[in-house]
């Protein structure tokens, strides 16, 4: 019997091929679409998702606030905020400081311009899953001068040799640094992407210039923070103010510029926040897409049935000898 009805369903394909093409098809096509609109929503929604502690960690932004304007543009903060707030708040487990920039860097005859270098504090493996398979995470970014690889910019450079401890020449061989540590590449979905960590205390160095852990007039840095379990970041943003004006209340009044800072939750930043960082996303083409995924398959089922339907009258007399 089921022989028979296999044997059935390609005699009608094989008999009605214009409207079988056109049916399956439509299906296919419809079905097609929203499954890759599916797979590109389930991966925008996905940023930073596989950090382990990502419910627990924030973005501190600033609002400049000036007498004619409030800057809401800026996802940098001031270089002391990250130190300080460490420091001053028990609810705040670590912080860390990231900055981009980009190196040429040279071993032996191999030159490479690094468009994806990332200067940051020692405590960025205690607050992203960041894996290294060589190197102590403790101490791999301490030291000025320390240079963390991706596995892929350390095939570049090494090829199969072992990386740990050997020198790189940055800006073009005025400074030596020293490869303290691999990670395992960054996963596409995450908005921090880097194939070079640079320890942040390695600037005096680079530029010749202080590092500005004082100064709370640069917004040189983007600031992360992890705070403590069970802690409330609505009542921690709440005393920034306060606090804001114990560090720097004179200096903002003479210059009538200060900052409002707010916490931004990490799994909010790639898609919800309008503040330049690493990289961003758009929660309005996700709902944009998955309007339109739901829309072309509800439409391409619509279709199959509809055609479907209308060849129900042809078939009747099949149906008749059948029973």
């Amino acid at each position: 019997m089921l022989k028979s009805y296999f044997t059935i369903a390609f005699r009608t394909l094989w008999r009605h091929k214009a409207f079988s093409l056109i049916n399956i098809l439509g299906l296919a096509v419809g079905m097609t679409a929203f499954f890759l609109i599916f797979q590109y929503v389930r991966f925008e929604t996905s940023y930073d998702r596989f950090h382990s502690k990502a419910d627990r960690i924030y973005r501190v932004v600033p609002d400049v606030i000036t007498p004619t304007e409030t800057d809401h543009s800026t996802g940098r903060s001031t270089t002391p905020v990250a130190i300080n707030l460490a420091k001053d708040f028990p609810e705040v487990e670590a912080a860390v400081r990231l900055g981009t920039d980009d190196y040429l860097v040279r071993r032996g005859d191999n030159r490479f311009q690094e468009h994806h270098v990332i200067q940051a504090d020692s405590t960025l493996f205690k607050i992203f899953d960041f894996p290294l398979v060589e190197g102590d995470k403790n101490t791999a970014l301490t030291a000025p001068m320390s240079v963390v690889l991706s596995q892929s910019a350390a095939k570049r450079y090494f090829g199969q040799t072992d990386p740990l401890g050997k020198q790189l020449l940055l800006t073009g061989g005025a400074l030596t640094a020293t490869v303290t540590g691999v990670m395992k590449d960054i996963p596409a979905n995450s908005q921090i992407t880097a194939d070079f960590l640079v320890s942040l205390s390695s600037n005096k160095l680079i530029y010749g210039q202080p590092t500005y852990d004082s100064e709370w007039t640069n917004h040189n840095y983007f600031t992360y923070i992890l705070l403590k379990p069970h802690t409330d970041p609505k009542a921690l943003q709440a005393k920034f103010p306060a606090w804001m004006e114990m560090h720097n209340g004179r200096l903002m009044k003479e210059l009538q510029m200060h900052d409002s800072l707010i916490l931004e939750p990490l799994l909010d930043v790639y898609l919800r926040s309008n503040r330049d960082g690493f990289e961003r996303g758009s929660i309005g083409n996700v709902y944009i897409f998955s309007i339109i995924g739901v829309f072309v398959l509800i439409l391409a089922c619509v279709n199959f049935v509809n055609l479907t339907t209308a060849r129900s009258a042809e078939r009747a007399k099949e149906v008749g000898i059948r029973k």
